[in-house]
């Protein structure tokens, strides 16, 4: 396969906001470096061409936008702006909103971010570790609380699949989600937040995975195994993940315009052909769009490269 130039790309994990619009407290012009370092130069709009211009001459043909915001008072902003984005500027064609599913109005701002349709999915924060590192949720646990299992249980109906960031340790609890839920549709941010220190408990987190096949997971955000995204210091992870997982369980986001300050969007796809060089053209093409497509229901499509006029 060494060589396969990609036909078409679906971005299955970006990224847009306007920072007079939501709160992004992480953006402010004060905001230290993250972990995955200095971030002066995101610390401004970033919105559909810009996004456009990250993408370059790569096929990338439909986007799916990942919850920005992060603390707005109502809870379809965001949703909304992204739908009046999409009929303006012709892009996203998905979004995943966030929502806390264990908040006592969750299956209220469910239902309303659903009767949008390009919401196609909702991202709970779930994460937790003793150490503090990556910590979305204030308690461990949270994916075994009733509160959480009763508004999950609304999703399918909703037409929303389930985004989680979580870490290695957490694998576990999404596998004994998927079993008790059979029929929602999980999908596992950043590659479970996978890093050098946690490679064992995340290979045996993707083994326990892999028994359930509504949990898919996204190659994004690999900054936390190799910020420059070296082929040879990635290649165990996503080769272990395709072993276990199969290319039609694992999906590619560009994670812009954050993972892009270390690794352009070209570069990732470079990386992931050199390092995926053992798959077909095809499997290759459906870990680069199929997935994606199948699992935030996106039918076969180009975007418009410009706004629409």
């Amino acid at each position: 396969m060494a060589g396969h130039q990609p036909r078409a790309i679906v971005d299955a994990h970006h990224h847009l906001w306007e920072l007079g619009r939501f709160p992004y407290t992480w953006l402010a012009p004060d905001a230290p470096p993250r972990p995955f370092g200095d971030h002066t130069a995101i610390k401004r709009d970033y919105l559909p061409n810009d996004h456009r211009r990250t993408i370059g001459d790569m096929p990338v043909v439909q986007w799916v936008h990942v919850q920005a915001e992060c603390g707005a008072s109502d809870p379809v902003a965001e949703t909304a702006w992204l739908a009046q984005l999409a009929r303006t500027e012709g892009a996203p064609q998905a979004a995943v909103f966030h929502a806390d599913l264990s908040a006592d109005h969750a299956p209220s701002v469910l239902a309303a971010n659903a009767r949008f349709a390009i919401a196609r999915g909702v991202r709970a924060p779930v994460s937790w570790h003793p150490s503090g590192r990556f910590c979305f949720a204030n308690r461990p646990g949270v994916m075994g609380e009733p509160a959480f299992l009763k508004a999950a249980s609304l999703l399918p109906g909703l037409g929303l699949s389930l985004d989680l960031v979580v870490v290695p340790d957490q694998l576990t609890e999404v596998a004994a989600l998927a079993a008790r839920m059979p029929e929602l549709q999980i999908v596992i941010n950043h590659l479970g937040t996978a890093e050098p220190a946690t490679r064992t408990p995340w290979e045996k987190g993707v083994d326990a995975i892999a028994a359930h096949p509504n949990i898919a997971m996204k190659i994004s955000g690999l900054w936390t195994i190799d910020l420059a995204w070296r082929a040879e210091k990635l290649a165990p992870y996503l080769r272990h993940a395709c072993a276990r997982l199969g290319p039609s369980r694992l999906l590619y986001g560009s994670n812009a315009p954050i993972e892009t300050l270390n690794c352009t969007i070209p570069r990732q796809i470079a990386v992931l052909t050199e390092v995926l060089d053992h798959l077909s053209p095809a499997q290759l093409d459906m870990i680069l769009a199929g997935t994606a497509r199948r699992v935030y229901r996106l039918p076969p499509g180009v975007i418009a490269q410009h706004a629409p006029a």
